[in-house]
């Protein structure tokens, strides 16, 4: 950190210190964000039904996707936020707007209404997630942070198996979304009851220290560096994600429900891969392990082309893929929220727009990529992009 004070902050460099988390408040922060993982989810999947349901064509529900992640580049907002109102009142203003477009789409009678919805629900994340990563890492000290972010991470993977699975088959039983839908919203109604009552203010806090945002910190290297590394990373991710349903039907003719098996197998992966992190993470060190993460994953996704073609092969280099990206992602926000505290939600929010600039640049390009250059090609530019983007992290340090 620089010695002088920067003149954008009026108080000292120094976060001011605040109370530690509770194991209480964890569980209340992170099951708020299990209704907004479901909702953010399900749309892959329930594309197909929502065609006949709202009765447009495929092409047109996918602007629910672009739409996710084209909100999440809104994310500074929360960030912003959350530096200058408090990370709770962020939070909750993130679930209330989420109940709102929950509502809206189980009560939307066209597309319209329900892409309204789901822009909203796309909002409510942008707002909810930065908030949510500064609220755990300002209460807990970087040699700890590691664990916290890496249990608040494990609502990605449990958003997956325990909501989206169970609504599906609600949206099965019933033909309909609408009771899913109403589902989200009262899920997302008791998270907002429960970090508004039980969830600490920390707006005292924010009066000891200028509301204003620290730009000079967010603009040194280590902080741009970290922009890019997370951005290329999840680009490269998406590169791979995009195209391996359609590649997989080509190689091994596989049907939906063997699909849906593969997502169950990557959610497993996902939540050994976040649990690793809470409990192994800031004991080997999360530099180190972020790195080998990526490696791996690296390494994973130049096995595909040979392994795609014999489910023996296939299952375990999938489930290590998934298992070895999200420890190293998971383990990367620790270094994230470390690398400008005096703005840090803004930081976590920028991280978050660059994962969606990422991964919105893979979206254009992964599928002319895959159908002229084939997998092979496709897996070793994933690869080579992910060992590339190692390089950023030797600039990106703690500064607290």
């Amino acid at each position: 950190m620089p010695d002088e004070t920067p003149c954008s902050i009026a108080s000292s460099a120094a976060p001011t210190p605040i109370a530690d988390l509770t194991m209480a408040h964890l569980v209340i922060v992170t099951g708020g964000r299990l209704a907004l993982v479901a909702a953010f989810r399900i749309i892959y999947p329930l594309q197909p039904f929502l065609t006949g349901e709202l009765n447009v064509d495929l092409r047109a529900v996918s602007a629910l996707i672009t739409v996710q992640l084209a909100a999440s580049m809104l994310s500074p907002i929360g960030g912003a936020l959350a530096d200058t109102r408090g990370e709770r009142a962020t939070m909750s203003g993130g679930l209330a707007i989420f109940v709102l477009g929950t509502a809206l789409c189980a009560l939307s009678p066209s597309f319209t209404t329900f892409l309204i919805g789901y822009t909203l629900v796309g909002l409510a994340i942008a707002l909810y997630q930065p908030a949510a990563q500064a609220y755990l890492s300002a209460r807990t000290p970087y040699a700890r942070r590691g664990w916290a972010l890496g249990v608040f991470e494990t609502s990605w993977a449990l958003g997956a198996l325990l909501g989206v699975a169970p609504l599906m088959q609600i949206v099965q039983t019933t033909q309909q979304s609408m009771p899913a839908f109403w589902v989200l919203s009262a899920a997302g109604l008791a998270s907002l009851a429960l970090v508004w009552t039980l969830l600490p203010d920390g707006s005292r806090n924010l009066r000891a220290t200028a509301h204003r945002i620290d730009w000079r910190a967010l603009r040194a290297p280590g902080p741009l560096l970290a922009l890019l590394f997370v951005a290329s990373t999840l680009c490269a991710y998406d590169l791979i994600q995009i195209v391996q349903a359609p590649w997989l039907r080509e190689t091994l003719a596989v049907n939906e429900a063997q699909l849906g098996q593969l997502v169950a197998l990557a959610g497993i992966g996902e939540l050994i891969g976040a649990m690793g992190v809470a409990l192994l993470g800031d004991r080997l060190g999360i530099r180190r392990t972020t790195a080998a993460g990526f490696l791996l994953a690296a390494m994973c996704v130049a096995a595909l082309p040979f392994v795609g073609r014999e489910w023996t092969w296939l299952l375990p280099v999938y489930l290590l893929l998934y298992l070895s990206f999200e420890y190293a992602i998971v383990a990367a926000f620790p270094l994230i929220s470390a690398v400008a505290p005096t703005a840090r939600g803004t930081m976590l929010a920028l991280s978050a727009a660059a994962i969606g600039a990422g991964r919105v640049a893979a979206s254009l390009v992964a599928t002319s990529l895959w159908l002229t250059l084939g997998i092979g090609w496709t897996a070793m530019i994933t690869a080579t992009i992910l060992c590339g983007s190692l390089l950023c992290l030797l600039a990106v340090k703690p500064r607290e």
